[in-house]
């Protein structure tokens, strides 16, 4: 023991002494737990005298080496010496091999003290193992200031913990806790992972998510007024298929969801919106031409008067031309306004703007390569040429008597003048799109055309008769009268819906399969043709339906 501590602890006990003074002033011998008169401290062994009886408390605890293993290997010979290990021994340790009582033990410190050197440069004994007798008594003590097995599952017990990970203790007596913990039951995990080894702890837990704002009106709660008069059970599917779509925000551990507009007032958080332009210049392609490609590839094209005008606004049909600093701007949307398309004529500008996101930049980027294909494609260069005046002569009477492009047939018969005044009015009254705004027995036309192409002509029929109607069959008497009633009810609803008949019926060989259009189901007896009809349909309509659909 240190010198400063052993006088301090002293010190002390002569305060609780004073009580045992004599009369004469002599003070009796300290006595009690802090009487130090048989404690030593020493700072090595060299100081040690090795005469009688003694206690000595030595480290390092694992006898590996310095002083404890020195005096060890010095006293474990004599019967009547003993060791007392007082803490935890680690495996593969003297401490811990000691414990088992061996009959010899290896021989550390004297080889290393004592130890000569031998000709060649080589000690002496490193060749030979020196061992130690031993005959001196082993015990075990536990002084250590930790739980034991019983009190570490009383406590895992008491928190109600479901995962527990067991660390820093011998391999053996860890897998005896395990087992211990686990016979428990009541779903406990138990792990004891090795050194450097990963452990990944699966944590779950309920996450409630609060609707807030604007959004939590449109969020249907149970007993509200608008579920009044529906059956319950009907009701409740309703409730559990109800989708809501908003901006998760999290803030520590709670959840919120909310409307973008509601950001601000909720989370604190501002929004900002990206506003994207893009100009560029067709010099051939004008508005009707643009429109038009515009339609083939994205379907119906929304004419919007424009915002920005100075002049009063003409329109013709569903055109709306807006005059502004002498411009004529003509305003489209594309896909429901996803993308809006300013052309101005005569200077050929085209203006793109729309906001900023994912699905947009990719609608732009698909509209800006319609424009640079169409002021590339021939089609720009016939719908620029112009109608003159002025007569050519002579060659205008030569290429009367000429043949035309293909050299099939000659066209004397045509007059350039004609020809030019068709032009002007194909270009005044402007056509219908024939991939924009189809309508519902073009649809069915082209269907049939594909599944023509496929099984033949003669085996696609229309199916007059609904699809209930036909598989429950037609009877006689007030019950047929109601059916045909129920039939014509049916046809009227199909015919809202774009679908001008119910069905196709499909005859190969002797197989028949029935195609009902609402929704394109394909009724077969035989498996291998129903698939492949089922497979034609799926292609049909991937084929035919535009790129919006």
């Amino acid at each position: 023991m240190n010198a400063n501590i052993r006088d301090k602890f002293q010190a002390a006990s002569a305060i609780t002494n004073v009580a045992s003074t004599t009369g004469d002033g002599a003070e009796d011998t300290p006595t009690g737990p802090w009487d130090f008169r048989f404690i030593r401290s020493l700072k090595s062994l060299d100081r040690f005298d090795d005469v009688g009886g003694c206690v000595m408390l030595a480290s390092p605890g694992m006898l590996q080496n310095g002083v404890s293993r020195a005096l060890l290997e010095r006293w474990c010979p004599d019967p009547k010496n003993g060791v007392v290990i007082t803490g935890y021994s680690v495996e593969g340790t003297m401490a811990k091999q000691i414990m088992l009582e061996p009959d010899s033990i290896p021989a550390v410190m004297t080889n290393r003290n004592q130890g000569g050197v031998m000709g060649g440069g080589k000690r002496e004994g490193m060749n030979e193992r020196v061992m130690v007798p031993r005959r001196c008594t082993v015990q075990e003590y536990s002084f250590a200031a930790h739980v034991d097995g019983s009190e570490n599952r009383e406590f895992i017990e008491s928190v109600g913990a479901e995962v527990v990970v067991l660390v820093h203790g011998e391999k053996h007596n860890m897998m005896r806790l395990k087992s211990r913990l686990l016979g428990l039951g009541a779903g406990m995990k138990v792990f004891s992972p090795a050194n450097c080894e990963v452990l990944k702890v699966p944590f779950r837990r309920e996450k409630v998510v609060r609707v807030v704002g604007r959004l939590a009106n449109e969020v249907q709660m149970p007993g509200s007024g608008e579920e009044e008069g529906v059956e319950g059970g009907e009701a409740k599917r309703r409730k559990e298929g109800q989708v809501v779509s908003g901006v998760l925000v999290q803030n520590d551990f709670k959840l919120s969801l909310m409307a973008p507009e509601d950001l601000k007032e909720y989370a604190g958080l501002t929004t900002t919106t990206i506003l994207c332009r893009q100009r560029v210049t067709l010099g051939a392609a004008g508005v009707e031409l643009v429109r038009w490609a515009l339609e083939g590839t994205f379907g119906g094209v929304t004419i919007i008067p424009s915002s920005n005008s100075e002049d009063k606004s003409e329109g013709n049909g569903d055109e709306v031309a807006v005059k502004n600093g002498g411009q004529e701007e003509t305003v489209m949307e594309v896909m429901g306004g996803a993308v809006r398309v300013i052309h101005r004529s005569p200077s050929g500008e085209v203006e793109m703007e729309w906001e900023g996101n994912v699905a947009n930049d990719g609608i732009a980027d698909a509209v800006m390569a319609v424009l640079l294909s169409v002021e590339s494609s021939p089609t720009a260069v016939r719908q620029s040429a112009q109608a003159h005046g002025h007569g050519h002569g002579q060659h205008q009477q030569e290429r009367e008597k000429s043949w035309d492009a293909f050299g099939d047939s000659p066209v004397e018969d045509e007059k350039m003048d004609g020809k030019m005044d068709r032009v002007l009015e194909e270009k005044s009254a402007r056509k219908r799109n024939p991939l924009a705004d189809v309508t519902a027995e073009e649809r069915l036309s082209r269907l049939f055309m594909f599944l023509e192409a496929q099984f033949g002509e003669d085996a696609i029929t229309p199916v007059a008769t609904p699809r209930f109607v036909a598989s429950n069959g037609h009877s006689g008497g007030e019950d047929g009268e109601d059916e045909g009633k129920v039939a014509a009810l049916e046809i009227a609803r199909l015919h809202d819906l774009g679908i001008p008949v119910p069905g196709l019926e499909i005859k190969v060989d002797k197989h028949v399969a029935k195609v009902w259009l609402e929704g394109l189901e394909v009724e077969c007896g035989n498996k291998t043709l129903g698939d492949r009809v089922r497979a034609v349909v799926e292609r049909a309509c991937g084929t035919l339906a535009p790129l919006w659909g």
